[in-house]
């Protein structure tokens, strides 16, 4: 099958020269660092966000989108071991497959809900009235899990009609899928950027209410690093299933992209959440990145008449 198969040319990729061998080498090692970061980064956002009550709807897309940069870090990490090793490691074929898979899972996931991010977020500044008002309580709960839904639905699929996971593959519906998929991150990619290229042109107007400070200078953050280092990694995998010509090179080039843009998100969040002069803890580092600016103030209000207290 195509997904096996390129999941059994890992080690023959690596082949060449000298130079070659030692360059790869050196990309790995890079990928592996970059996805321990991003595993201890992505951690640490889940932990903050899922342990403590978010008022912010936008603080369940960061949650999700953590989720899946974690699953796709550790499945990155253990898959590229074996060029690593060079040959001295392999895997059998259903491990391949099952790491290859779930990693371009995660993968869509995370595009996917950081279109819905943007989307609502560019509505949130288009519309701010409507968006206060009239905005469905738990439409990013359902968001989320219909993404969840229909990225597993769609993997579900390409395991079925590639893999021998659940019956013998069909090679004429795998493409067809494969396709859908590229149609897919097309799609994805192009609503991502409209919706950016709005909410930049809104907030450069300087609108009578903005959208929350911080915010959707993140999201535009979030939406480069896709473009420049998510990118190659879908363009990479949709060409090795659908058999299109890529460059030698673009293999570890890209699994390098993937690993920056996963573990660079949460280095985002609490750089532009942080303060400059103070140091103030990680999980009002995140809630500023947020734009939770009345919540802080109600944390800094009772810290002030606790002192108060205290000094009476």
């Amino acid at each position: 099958t195509m997904e096996s198969r390129e999941a059994g040319q890992h080690a023959g990729d690596a082949d060449g020269t000298q130079e070659d061998v030692a360059f790869n080498l050196v990309i790995l090692s890079l990928t592996e660092g970059l996805g321990l970061g991003g595993l201890l980064g992505n951690g640490a956002v889940l932990w903050l966000l899922s342990s403590n009550v978010y008022r912010n709807p936008f603080a369940i897309y960061l949650l999700d989108v953590a989720c899946a940069d974690l699953i796709f870090l550790g499945c990155h990490m253990v898959a590229i071991i074996p060029d690593l090793l060079q040959g001295r490691l392999d895997f059998p074929g259903f491990v391949q497959t099952s790491l290859a898979t779930l990693r371009f899972f995660c993968y869509i996931v995370g595009l996917s809900l950081l279109v819905a991010v943007s989307v609502e977020q560019c509505l949130a500044a288009l519309f701010p009235a409507w968006y206060s008002c009239r905005r469905p309580r738990h439409l990013t709960t359902c968001v989320c899990a219909l993404t969840w839904a229909c990225c597993l639905l769609l993997h579900l699929l390409l395991s079925g009609a590639c893999t021998q996971f659940f019956g013998e593959p069909s090679r004429h519906l795998c493409r067809t899928l494969w396709l859908v998929a590229a149609v897919l991150l097309a799609v994805l990619c192009c609503t991502m950027c409209g919706a950016s290229l709005m909410l930049l042109l809104q907030v450069e107007r300087g609108p009578q209410r903005p959208p929350p400070r911080g915010f959707p200078t993140l999201i535009l953050l979030a939406v480069l690093l896709f473009l420049f280092c998510g990118l190659p990694f879908g363009i990479y995998w949709l060409s090795r299933n659908l058999l299109w010509h890529i460059p030698h090179y673009f293999y570890h080039f890209s699994f390098l992209t993937a690993a920056v843009y996963c573990a660079a998100k949460p280095v985002v969040y609490f750089c532009l959440g942080g303060a400059q002069g103070r140091r103030l803890p990680l999980r009002l580092v995140l809630q500023r990145a947020l734009g939770d600016e009345a919540e802080l103030g109600a944390v800094r209000e009772t810290s002030r008449r606790g002192l108060v207290d205290i000094a009476a």
